[in-house]
């Protein structure tokens, strides 16, 4: 199995983000991960469109997005549109989980699944729809 370095942008200096993006390109990262939270499916709030976007300037290394968001597929046409390469949704807070993923496909990025240990139920791992799992845990 390949092993990626995907650092997390959540925890980059924003007063830096681009001296930051640019000493994370010179020390060889495959990827710039980026945790977008919306107070409502997590309590938290975290990056926005303005973030990715500016991630998106300063690199031209892939970016994915991690949407801990209600409903994704009403938004991530946002995400799309702001350079995202790689789109990872909870499929406990999709509805659409199938039709999401197909939608995000066709607009050319990868599509994955994002799982959290206590939520995500077995069952809708079972979709081909998807390109690939992350596994994420807040503990």
């Amino acid at each position: 199995m390949e092993k990626l370095l995907c650092p997390s942008m959540m925890c980059a200096d924003y007063g830096r983000l681009a001296e930051e993006i640019k000493a994370l390109d010179e020390a060889g990262v495959d990827i710039f991960h980026c945790d977008i939270m919306d107070s409502t499916f997590v309590p938290n709030i975290t990056m926005g469109l303005m973030d990715l976007k500016t991630i998106r300037k300063y690199t031209k290394k892939p970016v994915d997005v991690h949407l801990m968001i209600e409903n994704p597929g009403e938004k991530v046409d946002w995400f799309l549109d702001a350079g995202a390469d790689i789109v990872y949704i909870h499929p406990e807070s999709e509805r659409y989980v199938v039709k999401t993923l197909a939608h995000i496909k066709s607009r050319g990025a990868a599509a994955g699944i994002a799982i959290s240990r206590a939520d995500t139920k077995p069952s809708s791992l079972k979709s081909k729809a998807f390109q690939s799992i992350a596994a994420f845990s807040s503990r």
